[in-house]
């Protein structure tokens, strides 16, 4: 076990590991649902093409949400923009 001196180095790095576990959890869970919102304009929209153009930029925002230290602004921007395409379009 470690003595009491070396327990706030541990806690220190055990604090920085959990906060970038959270992190990419919350954008791994964004670009999932970002994917079924996809598959569902897809499915029931019939508009295949603007899903899978969708699904390419979630991509894109997820890795760019990563390099933004775990941020799931981008995914749901392009998630936003997306649906609004599919309202305009019809």
């Amino acid at each position: 076990m470690a003595e009491n001196g070396d327990a706030t180095v541990d806690m220190t790095e055990h604090e920085k590991t959990y906060t970038g576990f959270i992190h990419l959890t919350v954008l791994t869970t964004a670009f999932c649902i970002a994917v079924v919102i996809m598959l569902g304009v897809g499915g029931v929209g019939g508009a295949w093409g603007l899903a899978g153009l969708g699904i390419f930029l979630s991509v894109i925002a997820a890795i760019v949400g990563f390099l933004m230290n775990g941020s799931a602004l981008p995914t749901a921007a392009v998630t936003a923009g997306i649906l609004v395409l599919k309202l305009l379009l019809g």
